[in-house]
């Protein structure tokens, strides 16, 4: 169970407050790039998945999906992760603030193609874990929260994201390492993870 988030504001020293103005000044200059580096971040993040998909093979992919041509599963699964990116940042730009309706959006958007497609979008009713084996979490590398408690966590995270006492790459940090925690689908939680990062970018100075 992890600590709640929200509630007393984090304090910092003057030092790793310099390091992280720098930081995001750093990512302020890549803006011009943003489509690039979205579809750059969508390849690397499936590709911990183990989704391996090169920028040309992306590229052809997208080419016949448009065309309605037939398209390779993992292929399919990195566009999605694309679209998931997208929807992150433009849900970003035209709401002051991230509700729940965000997150799930983009779980759904990531997980339209996937396997379990039937989950896309629906915060986890079952408990789930890392390593180990199918049946029984013993002997996992990590077990998340009852799925009891999650809404509780995820509208705790809502509440630290909409925030505004800390740098926004603490932020930003903070909240994906709570979001991890949380794991609050049965699938797509890192992919989904990494694309709400994205959400609080465009708080970063330009």
């Amino acid at each position: 169970m992890p600590e709640l988030l929200s509630g007393d504001p984090l304090t910092l020293p003057a030092e790793p407050v310099g390091v992280l103005s720098e930081a995001e000044r750093a990512i302020a200059a890549l803006n011009s790039h943003a489509h690039l580096l979205l579809r750059t971040e969508s390849i690397a993040s499936s590709k911990v998945e183990g989704l391996q998909v090169d920028a040309r093979g992306l590229a052809r992919a997208e080419a016949k999906r448009d065309a309605g041509s037939k398209v390779g599963p993992d292929a399919l699964e990195v566009l999605a992760n694309v679209d998931a990116m997208q929807l992150a940042v433009e849900d970003a730009t035209a709401d002051e603030q991230l509700e729940l309706r965000h997150v799930l959006s983009v779980h759904a958007a990531l997980m339209s193609w996937a396997p379990e497609a039937v989950a896309a979008g629906r915060v986890r009713d079952v408990q789930n874990w890392i390593g180990g084996n199918d049946y029984t979490p013993c002997g996992a590398a990590f077990v998340p929260p009852p799925p009891d408690e999650v809404p509780k966590l995820l509208d705790d995270l809502i509440d630290f994201c909409n925030g505004e006492d800390l740098p926004p790459l603490l932020q930003a940090a903070l909240a994906h390492a709570q979001f991890e925690t949380i794991h609050p689908f049965v699938d797509g939680n890192g992919r989904t993870g990494r694309a709400l990062v994205h959400v609080l970018r465009p708080t970063f100075p330009r």
